[in-house]
């Protein structure tokens, strides 16, 4: 577009142009007329000659991505006598969402299950005073002194158990379609098995790609897959914490309290994420010495 004196106008016209061998972003495996003419020139003083007058791809700034999510919980909650609370709740959930790249195609293509959401998640917490010390049923006439040493005891466990996130295979590549195209492989999800092999700290996988290449299969050139964007789910999750504490009564105004937390207190190796590619774990414990083994805090407090 050009004003009336001939010149560009400022923001709509092009600052630079694409030479006949670029294809457009939108436009792959094809391009345009103008640019495959030898002979084509423009006399736009921004534009060399030769160019067509396109440097940016096509984008598209939409409002109509979405996320899908839906839960079922169940809570229990319970009291028993002896001093003995817990606190359990179980979910079943769905998350969908859409990938931004190759949208515009395709909404289908780019649906799936959303990568940060765990299908199924079971957290139970408690708290269980020890039944040692003085009212107890074990040492109910302890002195004062074995009473300070043995009474009072808290435990406060976290139990975390889930099922992995989702990922995507992609094993094979797919020939022929462009970058911001996704890739799938071919097959039914039902039949992908796995089994965690390799050493801490070197080259852990989570399947074996001679094992998946027997039930899945490339895509065709120009084909993207039919198994789907992140079908299926890479290792569980399993943790637990415990604290443990004590209060100790120092006269009428104040008190100590003595605290031991333990994290991952079963010491469990808990596994990240694997490449869809070729199984590679590449994120979490014992990968590229990132582990999280137990570890414990201890800590004294004060109270007024």
């Amino acid at each position: 577009m050009r004003a009336l004196n001939g010149q560009p106008v400022k923001g709509i016209s092009p600052s630079g142009g694409t030479q006949n061998t670029t294809y457009l972003t939108r436009y792959y495996g094809g391009k345009l007329p103008a640019c495959a003419d030898p002979n084509y020139h423009i006399s736009d003083p921004l534009l060399a000659s030769g160019q067509c007058g396109w440097t940016n791809g096509i984008t598209d700034y939409s409002d109509d991505f979405n996320s899908h999510y839906n839960a079922l919980q169940v809570t229990l909650a319970k009291q028993f006598t002896h001093g003995l609370s817990v606190n359990a709740n179980y979910a079943w959930q769905n998350a969908t969402s859409w990938q931004s790249n190759y949208y515009t195609w395709s909404h289908s293509a780019t649906k799936g299950n959303d990568g940060f959401v765990r299908r199924q998640q079971f957290i139970a917490y408690g708290l269980y005073e020890l039944p040692f010390g003085r009212n107890k049923p074990f040492a109910s006439h302890a002195s004062g002194l074995m009473n300070e040493i043995i009474g009072g005891w808290q435990l406060s466990p976290v139990l975390n158990f889930s099922s992995g996130l989702p990922f995507t295979l992609v094993l094979g590549g797919c020939p022929g379609i462009p970058s911001s195209a996704p890739c799938y492989m071919n097959g039914d999800k039902t039949r992908f098995q796995h089994q965690i092999t390799g050493a801490p700290y070197t080259s852990l996988r989570y399947f074996n790609s001679a094992t998946v290449s027997n039930n899945f299969t490339p895509p065709g050139v120009d084909q993207i897959g039919t198994l789907g964007r992140n079908s299926l789910y890479g290792p569980h999750l399993f943790n637990m914490d415990l604290a443990v504490q004590k209060n100790f009564p120092i006269r009428e105004v104040a008190s100590l309290q003595f605290r031991m937390d333990m994290y991952n207190a079963l010491n469990y190796i808990n596994f990240g994420s694997p490449s869809g590619v070729d199984g590679t774990i590449t994120s979490g414990p014992f990968v590229n010495n990132s582990s999280n083994p137990r570890q414990l805090q201890f800590s004294l407090r004060i109270q007024f």
